[in-house]
């Protein structure tokens, strides 16, 4: 009896020992690298509007403008991933777009979700927002969403070659790296920045995550090119 708790508790030790160092090891940021301190809570209610006049839909969102940041990308030797954890608290309608490395997600429900993981070594978009259209109107409408945001520190492991000799993993969690929450609002104080919908420029060409141009805007991520030489991007 007391091997196994000398056992388990070193076990305990050590798990909190790694979750520990894990700490700060990935940072949320802005555009420009500056760290967004762990614990911050934001709210946002800048209204980007990619609304896409051949679609005939409005295509609202709130940004929250965060980045991940990589500080340091090895544990004790070992390379590791990060996947970003979106833990829903209020949603009063349309859905929280989050992506890591270009791979997109949506959340339309209170819960938890998680991105894929992935080997982040530069400053990378989250390109987490929320879509304030209502479904069932597909116009913009006031409300508010919250959610907690988490960087979680996770390993790449080999599950050895399947019947066709191809390696297969699988990827395990080692501990939380920073955590932020933000608060969406959209209300009449809401005020709005550039998107598609610009006066002054007309849409050019439009791509997929690919490189791959598109006659008409896509599910998932669109990459916009507008005649005022800006390149947008947004989710639909």
């Amino acid at each position: 009896m007391k091997k196994i708790f000398t056992l388990c508790f070193a076990l305990f030790s050590a798990v909190t020992m790694f979750a520990q160092e894990t700490k700060g090891m990935f940072e949320f940021a802005t555009a420009d690298g500056t760290v967004v301190p762990s614990g911050t809570v934001i709210t946002k209610s800048d209204v980007e509007d990619f609304t896409d006049p051949e679609d005939g839909y409005d295509t609202k969102q709130i940004s929250t403008g965060l980045f991940v940041k990589p500080i340091k990308t090895d544990l004790n030797g070992e390379k590791i991933c990060v996947k970003l954890r979106l833990n829903v608290e209020r949603i009063d309608h349309g859905s929280i777009a989050f992506c890591l490395l270009g791979n997109c997600k949506n959340a339309s429900e209170k819960g938890e979700f998680e991105s894929n993981a992935g080997f982040v070594d530069k400053l990378d978009d989250l390109k987490t927002e929320w879509k304030i259209v209502d479904e069932e109107t597909h116009k913009a409408k006031y409300g508010e969403a919250k959610a907690k945001l988490t960087l979680v520190v996770c390993r790449k492991v080999s599950l050895g070659k399947d019947q066709f000799g191809i390696e297969q993993f699988k990827y395990e969690d080692i501990g939380e790296s920073s955590t932020v929450t933000v608060h969406f609002v959209y209300n009449e104080k809401s005020t709005g920045i550039n998107g598609i919908n610009n006066a002054d420029a007309t849409v050019v060409a439009r791509y997929a995550a690919d490189g791959t141009r598109l006659s008409a805007p896509q599910k998932g991520l669109n990459i916009v090119k507008l005649s005022n030489g800006k390149t947008v991007k947004y989710i639909k």
